[in-house]
């Protein structure tokens, strides 16, 4: 028996990695190799767009492209994963994802960054099948929030180290050989899904039910009204998290930028920045997941905008680099609270329509992504203060509106 099998048992014999299956576990390995290659270059992207000329009002059009093309994927991902298999979803899904890095590479000005920002967003088309995947895959769901906040966090484990180590050697060798290198690690990523097994959409059972039960009025009009009472519940998580996302996306894509002009940190700091940020969102997302599991949700939610907030008031204020990098464990935690969302839709979801059920709340904030960038570029031409206030402004009315209000 090889080390890497004891290990794994090991790890499934736990209380909270009982739920974990060697599928689950090669789709974190994929995280973790794909993710690292992206964090190589995404967090101090923004830089090497300005390096290409572009002004924040541009900068924030390259961003509205990719999460643009991201929102339109999301719907149709929903429904490829409720149809066909989706180990292949996933494969053909991520194929993109190799190549956004590449085109980038090749961009002589801002404007031709933006087939590759869409090339990303259509990788995003297998991301419904990853949530399906896995919600799927576990037949506990008392711990579903932590399985799922657990596994995105594999994937922001990698933006642990990869920022300052791809900013190093954005300055060793160049920013277009480290986008290069990104694709390489995108590509093992992808390779890696050959080897989970194939899962095909399981049908409904209340649908077999109710087909049984056709000419029952009372019976047909029960479940209607309740599939109506949990429609409406995730619409409504679905536009907190469309709102929550504006706020956020109206700072996140400058921060880099804010850090480097503003309060003049080179680019090994922003990417230091970047990477202990992420390894606040790894450890937030497990504990917030754990949370969400043994408590409420909305709760964890709450928390994690409460820790956003805390997090952005030193930046704005604060001009010692051992202080800002304190705040930057906290900057990513409104990050976590996707998959807390996903989490709880993917429970009240029915099982033929997971996929889709999940891409609803991801197709919306998205969407408020694609305008978020270009309010915050106009306000960052104001003044580079301007956005990063804005985001914060809203941060605790939604957090009593998350504890007190949202329901589950």
């Amino acid at each position: 028996m090889s080390r890497s099998t004891v290990y794994t048992r090991f790890l499934s014999t736990g209380a909270l990695f009982k739920a974990f299956n060697r599928d689950i576990w090669l789709i974190c390995l994929s995280n973790v190799i794909g993710a690292f290659g992206e964090a190589l270059y995404f967090w101090v992207f923004p830089i090497y767009i300005g390096q290409l000329q572009a002004n924040p009002v541009q900068l924030g059009l390259v961003f509205s492209a990719l999460y643009g093309a991201s929102a339109l994927m999301l719907l149709p991902g929903g429904l490829l994963a409720d149809r066909f298999d989706r180990k292949k979803i996933l494969i053909l899904a991520w194929t993109p994802w190799v190549f956004a890095p590449l085109l980038y590479s090749f961009a002589q000005n801002w404007v031709q960054l933006i087939p590759g920002a869409v090339f990303w967003g259509i990788s995003m088309i297998g991301v419904p099948a990853v949530n399906a995947y896995i919600i799927t895959s576990i037949s506990d769901k008392k711990n579903l929030a932590f399985v799922l906040s657990f596994v995105w966090a594999s994937y922001s484990f990698s933006y642990i180290f990869a920022p300052a180590i791809g900013a190093s050697l954005a300055l060793a060798i160049g920013m277009r050989w480290v986008l290069r290198l990104a694709a390489v690690f995108c590509g093992v990523a992808t390779g890696v899904f050959l080897f989970i097994h194939s899962q095909h959409p399981q049908k409904d059972e209340r649908t077999a039910e109710l087909a049984k039960v056709r000419g029952m009025p009372m019976v047909r009009s029960k479940l209607s009204a309740e599939e109506k009472k949990l429609w409406r519940r995730m619409l409504v998580w679905s536009a907190f998290l469309t709102v929550t996302t504006f706020s956020v996306t109206v700072a996140r894509p400058f921060v880099p930028t804010f850090l480097d002009k503003q309060l003049g940190l080179n680019e090994f700091y922003v990417g230091l920045f970047g990477s202990i940020s992420y390894a606040g969102m790894t450890l937030i997302g497990i504990g917030t997941g754990r949370l969400g599991d043994k408590g409420r949700r909305s709760n964890a939610i709450g928390l994690c905008l409460a820790l956003y907030a805390g997090s952005m008031i030193p930046i704005l204020l604060i001009r010692e680099t051992s202080a800002l990098m304190l705040a930057a464990f906290l900057f990513s935690s409104s990050l976590v609270i996707g998959s807390l969302v996903s989490s709880y839709v993917g429970t009240i979801a029915p099982a033929s329509r997971r996929g889709f059920w999940v891409s609803i709340p991801q197709t919306m904030s998205l969407m408020a992504s694609v305008l978020a960038p270009f309010v915050g570029g106009y306000l960052y031409t104001q003044s580079p203060y301007y956005a990063l206030v804005a985001s914060v402004i809203p941060m605790p009315l939604l957090a009593l509106i998350a504890i007190t209000k949202l329901k589950e």
